[in-house]
């Protein structure tokens, strides 16, 4: 998990979109939902979060991992803070085209916690595309023709972000 932030510095990288399947004990369970980096601010989002990062187990750098808890969260938060914005309005973009375009339920822009977005020195989104324990998403997820819309959806909200963010729309965060 740490090296795919790292990777996204070093190689440049403008903008961090994590892609993952969602999945769920309840097999009706759908939709879109988009995450930036932040404290969960509920418990599903905290449930979320756990099993997010609970591949950390698997990592064999098992030292990396060891400070990894609520305060380094705090910490990091405060770093990623000039990206925090950014990334809001990114994660809220693609929600938006999964919606619109593809007519996807949005299950929202959520905070979390996810290390896979620690690291990124940019905005940085973890977009979970539907749950793969419901068979109707499932099958949409591999087909080809849902695999195009999505992307395509995830292509056109990068599109708006950019041209917002080259306008000087520096997106105000709402109180």
């Amino acid at each position: 998990l740490k090296e795919r932030g790292h990777l996204a510095n070093e190689a440049g990288g403008k903008l961090f979109i994590s892609l993952h399947a969602n999945a769920s004990r309840n097999r009706s369970a759908h939709g879109t939902e988009t995450y930036f980096l932040g404290m969960h601010k509920s418990e599903a989002a905290r449930s979320v979060m756990e099993r997010e990062n609970s591949v950390i187990r698997f990592e064999a750098d098992q030292e990396h991992y060891r400070n990894f808890d609520e305060r380094a969260l705090i910490r990091m938060q405060l770093a990623q803070s000039a990206y925090m914005r950014h990334s809001e309005h990114l994660a809220g973009l693609v929600e938006q085209q999964f919606a619109e375009r593809v007519q996807r339920r949005s299950r929202g822009v959520k905070q979390a916690g996810f290390y896979v977005l620690w690291s990124a020195s940019m905005p940085a989104i973890l977009v979970e595309l539907g749950f793969i324990s419901n068979p109707q998403e499932a099958a949409f997820l591999r087909s080809e023709e849902g695999q195009t819309y999505m992307a395509s959806a995830i292509f056109r909200a990068v599109r708006d972000f950019k041209a917002a963010y080259e306008k000087g729309l520096h997106l105000v965060a709402a109180d």
